[in-house]
This record gives C-alpha cells, structure tokens and sequence, in this order.
C-alpha cells in the first residue's frame, strides 16, 4: 500500500517515528478499525487514490483518517463540528 504514497518503508517508520509512533490526531498508539493510514492532502494529485509523495501529512489511526474525510479535510467545517460540539455540553 505504500506505493500509492510513494513512500518506502524508511520513509514511512522515519515520519511515524516523528509522531511518537502514535495518531497524529487523537494520539492513540493502538489504532482501530483498519489500522493506521497515510494521510495526504487530496487536493494535491490528480490521480484518484494515490499520492505524489510531496503532500504526504502524517500517520493516522482509522478513525482519524475516516473523521477528515468525513469533513471533507475542511478546517472550517472542523472548526464548526468543534464548536458545535461545545455549545450542545453546556
């Protein structure tokens, strides 16, 4: 699966080793679900389902990696489910 990233196994312990070997995100070290993923920006490559390399962000757990996709890798509609989030606990 590596070569949809283009990143060797090297390069793919070398960013998850930068991590603390753990979710960029929610920072579990014991991931669920399908296990850990290579995340990279979608907007970068052309090529459905597959990296060029260069906008490889991280290492992520399953869920992780399914909650960006969900929100479209979108920071404002992250922001807003955040915000959301607070309001309904109060």
């Amino acid at each position: 699966m590596l070569w949809r990233f283009k990143l060797t196994a090297a390069r793919w312990d070398e960013i998850f080793d930068g991590q603390g070997r753990r979710c960029a995100i929610c920072r579990t070290d014991v991931p669920t679900g399908h296990g850990w993923h290579v995340d990279h920006d979608h907007a970068c490559c052309p090529e459905p389902g597959r990296s060029c390399g260069k906008c490889v962000r991280a290492i992520l757990c399953s869920e992780c990696n399914t909650g960006l996709g969900k929100f479209r890798d979108d920071p404002a509609v992250l922001r807003a489910a955040a915000d959301y989030l607070e309001c309904v606990r109060e």
